[in-house]
């Protein structure tokens, strides 16, 4: 599954969007820090560490592939006094599941915890790695999820033979991604082009999030997209969901996004442009008004 730059060009119309006020996201990260509540909530068979930010009705993120939830700090903060952020982690099994349940699990695992916490349905991003289990969540305990916005997602996982064996590897390594040889430059390649030049410390920012990442994690989840196919299951996803098409997203993801736009039978595609992998990060603002839009939040004051 390649995140190589797409070249798909946005309409004419997007590119002439007005830029807003620039973020000093040093600034709002030290302030999210300071201000945000964080505990583990359990489930049957482990913890999630939740973070807690701003008031009003919840909006729940799910992690990406890689970095913590912080990554989302951003957003968070644009959100905070018209939503109450809730920024869930990875689950940490108490026995870690083989690749091939490792979806599903993850899937029980949000929605024991989005009932202990909430009770009833809450709206949800999810990107990357997570857009398959939400797809998966809405499936099997469709009460639990009121919208959902997935960005960056995938149906199916394929890999090839040499990916296959290098995520084996990987998954037996009890290092970090900081200690993967070509990691940094990889990511400059493939990213960075799409930060603001104005701000050189937002991606300095993710790659100290992604850091952490360990390996033997992002090989178990890599591997086990391989396991997952949720074809049949989301022609039966009766729920309001917005598909975030990023510019950036590679052709891979582009297919499934497009293959997930036909099938659902309550989407709707917000385009991106300019944005790559990581939009809360390169361009809140834009994401947020999609977010408000879909989620139907109203602005409480100007931010």
């Amino acid at each position: 599954m390649s995140d190589q730059p797409s070249s798909e060009v946005a309409p004419i119309e997007e590119q002439r969007e007005p830029c807003p006020t620039p973020l000093e996201s040093q600034d709002i990260v030290r302030s999210f820090q300071e201000e945000m509540r964080q505990g583990p909530v359990a489930f049957e068979g482990g913890t999630i560490t939740a973070t807690q930010f701003g008031s009003g009705p919840p909006l729940i993120f799910l992690p990406g592939t890689l970095g913590t939830p912080r990554l989302y700090a951003l957003t968070a903060w644009l959100l905070r006094n018209d939503r109450q952020c809730w920024l869930l982690d990875h689950p940490n099994f108490d026995k870690n599941p083989p690749e091939s349940k490792l979806v599903a699990k993850t899937a029980f695992a949000y929605a024991s915890v989005l009932t202990e916490l909430f009770g009833g349905p809450v709206d949800i991003y999810a990107s990357t790695f997570t857009v398959p289990i939400c797809l998966r969540m809405m499936s099997s305990t469709p009460n639990v999820v009121k919208k959902a916005a997935l960005q960056s997602g995938w149906m199916e996982g394929t890999l090839t033979t040499a990916e296959r064996l290098l995520l084996k590897i990987g998954k037996r390594l009890p290092v970090t991604m900081r200690r993967v040889p070509g990691w940094v430059s990889t990511q400059i390649q493939n990213h960075r082009p799409w930060f603001p030049p104005f701000d050189k410390t937002r991606f300095s920012f993710l790659l100290g999030e992604t850091y952490q990442t360990n390996v033997s994690d992002a090989s178990r989840r890599m591997l086990a997209s391989t396991h997952t196919d949720l074809r049949d299951r989301v022609k039966e996803i009766p729920h309001e969901i917005l598909i975030l098409r990023t510019e950036g997203d590679g052709q891979y993801i582009t297919d499934q996004q497009e293959w997930l736009e036909k099938q659902l039978p309550n989407s709707q595609v917000s385009w991106m442009h300019t944005s790559g992998h990581y939009p809360y990060l390169t361009h809140p603002h834009r994401l947020v008004k999609s977010l408000r839009e879909f989620f139907e939040i109203p602005k409480s004051e100007t931010v």
